[in-house]
């Protein structure tokens, strides 16, 4: 029988008290209902929410693609959990498909998408992206365009409606900031 409290521990210890991602996943629950339109397979969102993100440190200390290791994370934590066998394939697919370019095909990826995209937008998930910046040593021309290009794909990466209208303010305030980080650049 699937064991949550397991899945939520394997997670906890994982991430070992990083803020961006307790935070980030504390962010996607308080968001599930303001904007979860159909019902949904609670348990796959639930595995979803708390492991589309469960590789970011490594990520961050070993230079890792997040959405490899977070796939590579959730397989083993499903497994010790006792995850249904028949439903492992659902929540990976949430995972593959919570970035913003995903193209979730099912329900619950849609709500994890759009549950990722909603929180990495605010003013939490900016920071985020400066700390990644930061940590990847690039140059900052370099975030830059990769902000703009982000700002630009955010206005059709939505699929929820509740998401869309959610989103538009959050975006506003991203492109803003992108907008005005490039005059200041120049």
């Amino acid at each position: 029988m699937f064991n949550r409290i397991e899945l939520k521990r394997l997670v906890e210890k994982e991430i070992k008290g990083n803020f961006f991602v307790s935070k980030h996943i504390n962010n996607c629950f308080t968001n599930l209902d303001l904007i979860s339109e159909n019902s949904f397979d609670e348990e796959i969102v639930f595995a979803g929410i708390l492991l589309h993100a469960v590789g970011f440190p490594s990520t961050l200390k070993f230079n890792q693609d997040l959405i490899l290791t977070s796939l590579n994370l959730a397989k083993n934590f499903l497994k010790q959990s006792f995850f249904p066998e028949n439903k492992i394939d659902a929540v990976l697919h949430c995972i593959q498909e919570s970035s913003l370019k995903g193209k979730p095909k099912t329900i619950e990826a849609v709500l994890v998408h759009d549950l990722n995209l909603l929180d990495e937008i605010s003013s939490i998930g900016l920071m985020k992206e400066v700390i990644l910046f930061n940590s990847r040593k690039i140059l900052l021309i370099k975030f830059l365009e990769e902000q703009k290009t982000k700002s630009f794909l955010l206005n059709e990466a939505f699929f929820s409606d509740k998401a869309k209208t959610l989103a538009k303010p959050k975006i506003s305030f991203f492109s803003s900031f992108v907008e005005n980080l490039e005059k200041e650049l120049k």
